[in-house]
């Protein structure tokens, strides 16, 4: 096979999946990818894999998707494939936010997005702003997540391209639907319902206009599905059961036509159960959200098992079970733990593909200027939304240790309360804490979070007693705060290492004594 008919091949099979034909498209790329690795053709090896991983995460092979994106954009880069290298890392951020790898995903959408800020004007920024709001979704960042899904509906409407916004407005939807079922299960006043509507109108002002087509080709199916599922739910949650019954039949039907169990699967017995919910049919509701669970699961999509286990314990917690909703967390953290372990292992491998990328003198100078573009836009910690340890470290270099007062805070017994809350109310806890921070400092100071549950004050121009008074102010927030809100038994306390800088000393040397004096205040046993 020569280069032309290997590029004519991928066509046709970019071609097919525009239809909706994964077979065929599957069939030529590989072919293609076959005959590159018998060339030794990186570049063509790389397009393959970049759409048989489209191919796969169409049919719910995740883990799969992950495997070859994550492989096509080490091929791409290596190859300077720019535009190919953005499409793969789109297709790698969204595989990896589904499979429950955070930092592997919103790494991935962070550069898709600098990188194709470099490209001529295309679906592509849009698409790389789309799945940098699907990380942000499943960080449960739903402000961010908007932000960046409206930031892609925008790109679209400012091109004059007759590419349609529903994608990232389809996403907007499910963003509404994902946050009432999680404030429902934190015990929180949801959203209301007409947001969700709002978001289902401009959804069928975009199909009116320029149809069902998604910034990602052969999206069809998944398309009329989650329209169905999203406008079935909002009729549910306002007790429209007739127009939700109707919605069910729909959404059954068009994902009946993949003709296996995808992630669609899941989605649809969430309707499911909010329908049988709302009619009051709880032992109902509780089986198919079971079935969620596991056709999510089965399907590959691990954040949608997770939150199939939020809508079981919520609705263990409804009927007054405690004892089978607490079994119900603890099967979300086994699910977690489970998902974290896999995760090390991916990383594991890019790792490997990584240092195989350094043999290249011209691939360490590209990697070198990714790396800068990658750390101007990772200063900020995805979770809390401080500043991370690499910004910490840039304010560590840009003033000197003289007249500094720096505080060490560690959240007391963190691991405890992940393992006896779950990850996802050890995740709230750090929000909480570092918001608590946050609104105790002044103006002038900066706090960041070092790693895990581990947070840092630089006080600005303060005395000792000055920096003592706003940490004393910190540990009373955080243990006043009405943590039974979040989980009934929860306590939650701060140890804090307080120190001011001496003569002569570094940077390093304060911060080593201010880690030094802050395990000497949780061993002291103080309110915190």
């Amino acid at each position: 096979m020569t280069d032309n008919s290997a590029d004519a091949d991928l066509v046709r099979a970019h071609e097919a999946l525009e239809l909706g034909d994964v077979e065929q498209a599957t069939y030529l790329a590989r072919q293609v990818l076959r005959d590159a690795q018998d060339r030794r053709d990186g570049l063509d090896e790389g397009r393959a894999l970049a759409c048989l991983a489209q191919c796969d995460r169409q049919l719910s092979r995740l883990r799969r998707a992950h495997g070859n994106s994550q492989r096509a954009v080490h091929l791409l880069r290596e190859a300077q494939d720019l535009a190919g290298e953005v499409m793969a890392l789109t297709t790698l951020a969204h595989t990896a936010a589904s499979l429950g790898r955070v930092d592997e995903a919103m790494e991935s959408a962070l550069l898709a997005v600098s990188l194709s800020e470099s490209l001529p004007p295309s679906r592509l920024q849009p698409l790389a702003h789309n799945y940098l709001g699907t990380v942000f979704f499943w960080c449960k960042d739903f402000g961010q997540a908007e932000a960046a899904f409206e930031r892609s509906a925008d790109l679209v409407h400012a091109s004059e391209s007759t590419v349609s916004p529903l994608q990232p407005l389809l996403n907007l939807a499910f963003l509404e639907a994902y946050r009432f079922a999680v404030l429902r299960f934190e015990g929180l006043p949801p959203v209301s319902v007409g947001k969700l509507e709002a978001r289902l109108v401009e959804c069928a002002e975009a199909i009116a206009h320029q149809g069902d087509e998604s910034l990602m080709p052969g999206m069809t199916v998944a398309v009329r599905t989650l329209v169905h599922v999203f406008h079935g739910l909002a009729a549910t949650w306002s007790r429209d059961l007739d127009t939700a019954s109707a919605e069910m039949l729909w959404c059954e039907a068009w994902e009946a036509r993949y003709g296996q169990n995808t992630w669609l699967s899941g989605m649809r017995r969430w309707l499911e159960t909010e329908v049988a919910w709302t009619c009051g049919d709880i032992p109902l509701a509780v089986a198919l959200a079971h079935e969620m669970v596991a056709t999510s699961a089965q399907a590959e999509h691990e954040e949608l098992a997770c939150l199939g286990h939020l809508i079981v314990a919520t609705l263990e917690r409804s009927r007054a079970d405690s004892q089978a909703e607490s079994n119900e967390l603890l099967r979300l953290r086994r699910r977690e733990q489970a998902i974290r372990i896999e995760a090390l292992d991916s990383r594991a491998r890019a790792v490997e593909w990584q240092l195989q990328a350094r043999a290249s003198a011209n691939h360490i100078e590209r990697l070198a200027s990714r790396s800068r573009m990658l750390e101007r836009l990772s200063l900020e910690d995805s979770l809390t939304g401080l500043p991370n340890r690499r910004s910490l470290d840039r304010r560590l270099l840009a003033r000197a240790a003289h007249e500094s007062c720096i505080a060490l805070i560690d959240v007391d017994r963190f691991k405890l309360i992940n393992d006896g809350f779950s990850h996802h109310v050890g995740d709230r806890v750090l929000k909480v804490v570092a918001d608590t921070l946050s609104h105790s400092v002044r103006s002038g100071d900066f706090v960041a979070r070092m790693a895990g549950d581990e947070f840092v004050v630089l006080f600005d121009s303060a005395t000792l007693n000055e920096a003592q008074h706003i940490c004393t102010r910190m540990k009373a927030a955080v243990q006043a705060h009405d943590w039974d809100s979040i989980a009934p038994g929860l306590r939650v306390t701060i140890s804090v290492g307080l120190e001011q800088a001496q003569a002569g000393e570094s940077m390093r040397a304060l911060l080593q004594r201010s880690d030094g004096q802050m395990y000497v205040d949780k061993r002291a046993g103080t309110p915190g």
